[in-house]
């Protein structure tokens, strides 16, 4: 009874069991700030933030450049262009309408961070292939409310909004979408809702680095980086359920595709590390249109395939556009 007694109340056990307990509790609060973190750093925008259209990555000089070309390619449209507002649910979105004349119009949506600015980069094939131009700035995004990011699952119901002014305010009956990255999965899952719709409003839809789910987009940012995607991302989206209400393992491009049925042209690089060619070849098999192009581009990271070859890209959209219905 001694020897019990005393090997229970033993110093070294008693400070073994306390420093066992104190890594543990560090642990999992280390676990729940980087968790947070991530999620902060990637889907969250402070809503006391300054608004701002500026680039947000000048540290790049690549996509500064694109950024660049695109603001100097639209201060020629000045005279053209019309400020819009637009409020969706409960938040005040801004775009700009350059209106050419034409009977048709493209939307750019850009990627994560960007503003519409960055867009136009992308937008002088369509305005020489007879389309206006609607650049928008997406939710959390440049001068628009916001503090989610959702993959593009809400921002594509802002973008249904801007669709419906466009063809009440200018009588447009016939849309393109060109999507990058978070914009490409909000150009999907917005026709998708709109043919739920019954509109037929949108024709032709390009995308750019469209991810087969958010998951596997970063997924591969882990990888990158050497770190294992479970448990941390799971927990990122799970908090991203509770703070937005999205479900971002069931409400996935793969899933939206199947019900693309209009002329699609899903744009690549052979060197994206984030959006791996297997998994593009999936999202080509599963949309079900009679017209549809998957193009590999042999260089350009993920978001800046245009920027590598430039007029290779607008070739590919020129003729994608020129295809008959």
């Amino acid at each position: 009874m001694i020897n019990i007694s005393f090997s229970i109340i033993n110093p070294w056990i008693i400070t073994a069991i306390a420093i066992a307990a104190f890594l543990a509790l560090g642990g999992i609060v280390m676990f729940f700030v980087i968790f947070h973190v991530i999620f902060y750093n990637t889907m969250y925008r402070n809503p006391k933030k300054p608004r701002s259209r500026d680039c947000t990555n000048k540290k790049d000089p690549q996509q500064m450049q694109m950024f660049k070309e695109g603001i100097e390619w639209s201060s020629q449209f000045a005279d053209k262009t019309i400020p819009l507002h637009i409020k969706n649910d409960g938040l005040n979105l801004y775009g700009e309408y350059i209106d050419f004349g034409f009977d048709k119009c493209a939307v750019i949506l850009q990627g994560r961070t960007e503003s519409l600015l960055y867009s136009y980069y992308f937008a002088d094939v369509y305005a020489k292939n007879g389309y206006n131009i609607l650049a928008i700035d997406v939710r959390a995004h440049g001068l628009s409310d916001g503090k989610y990011i959702t993959a593009g699952i809400k921002e594509s119901d802002d973008l249904i909004a801007w669709v419906k002014l466009i063809n009440k305010q200018y009588g447009i009956n016939e849309f393109a979408f060109h999507g990058i990255c978070l914009g490409a999965a909000t150009a999907v899952y917005a026709y998708e809702k709109l043919k739920e719709e019954g509109s037929d409003l949108v024709k032709k839809i390009v995308t750019d680095g469209l991810f087969y789910s958010w998951y596997e987009l970063f997924k591969q940012h882990f990888k990158k980086y050497k770190k294992r995607p479970f448990p941390m991302l799971y927990m990122v989206f799970f908090l991203a359920f509770l703070r937005s209400r999205i479900r971002l393992f069931s409400q996935t491009p793969i899933k939206s595709i199947k019900k693309i049925d209009i002329p699609l042209l899903l744009i690549y690089s052979e060197e994206d590390m984030f959006c791996l060619k297997d998994k593009s070849q999936l999202l080509y098999d599963a949309c079900v249109s009679k017209n549809k192009q998957l193009k590999f581009f042999p260089i350009g990271r993920h978001s800046h395939v245009r920027s590598s070859q430039d007029k290779d890209y607008d070739a590919a959209i020129a003729e994608f556009l020129s295809r008959e219905l």
